[in-house]
């Protein structure tokens, strides 16, 4: 299962299209109902937007100390995109550049995969 969290409704819609064709994808646009989301059901990987407004850093770390084994992958649209420092060692192993392509599934499904999550 697969969590989106961005502010912006548009990416939440598109990503779902993009994903939800072989995985189940759910979406929330802010860090409490992320983290709520976690507390309650059982993901394989979150996608964080870095920019949110209620501090992304702060939920990463959330969603490691939850759970140390789920894969984090950042969102960005800053223009030379880079894991944040610190970030690395929270489980964040991908950045991903808005706006949301097709380029988005196998970068997806290739964090998946090493996780052992077919």
């Amino acid at each position: 299962m697969i969590l989106i969290v961005d502010s912006d409704p548009e990416i939440i819609e598109r990503a779902r299209e993009i994903l939800n064709h072989d995985r189940h994808v759910l979406a929330v646009s802010s860090v409490k109902h992320a983290l709520a989301m976690v507390r309650r059901l059982g993901f394989s990987v979150v996608l964080v937007d870095l920019e949110l407004p209620d501090d992304p850093l702060t939920l990463i770390q959330e969603l490691h100390a939850t759970n140390p084994d789920i894969a984090i992958i950042g969102i960005t649209a800053a223009v030379h995109p880079e894991i944040p420092a610190g970030s690395k060692s929270l489980g964040v192993t991908e950045i991903l550049r808005k706006p949301i392509s097709l380029a988005w599934k196998p970068v997806v499904e290739r964090v998946l995969a090493s996780r052992g999550c077919d």
